[in-house]
């Protein structure tokens, strides 16, 4: 039986509250502009941006059928990325994270210590 390994940037789930969050930055942090992104999906770049806005009176909704065309158009597989991290890493890919994140993060927790008058 072979076992799926998968090699990410952790950090994802931090950076963004949800998928959709995700998807969005995504879109809109993209090199391409979102009138070509649209059209390669398929659709108009007044209905991706109506789908990316996730109004509730709306009845536009980024669907899955989406996703995969905005992954098959644009090759960023940074939203699949994100649920890999959110639903499928192990507790070692998460205990890395975790290191990952908080060795990032000691230059700030040393300076305010200091700034606290703590030695």
């Amino acid at each position: 039986m072979n076992q799926l390994s998968i090699d990410f940037e952790p950090g994802l789930v931090g950076k963004y509250q949800t998928a959709m969050d995700a998807i969005r930055a995504a879109v809109y942090s993209s090199t391409r502009p979102m009138k070509a992104i649209a059209a390669d999906m398929d659709i108009s770049q007044s209905e991706l941006s109506r789908k990316l806005a996730e109004n509730p009176n709306d009845t536009r909704h980024f669907t899955v059928r989406d996703l995969e065309a905005y992954v098959s158009t644009t090759g960023d597989l940074m939203p699949i990325m994100y649920l890999v991290e959110k639903y499928l890493a192990d507790a070692e890919q998460k205990q890395k994270a975790a290191l990952a994140e908080l060795t990032r993060r000691i230059p700030d927790l040393l300076a305010l210590l200091n700034s606290a008058g703590v030695k």
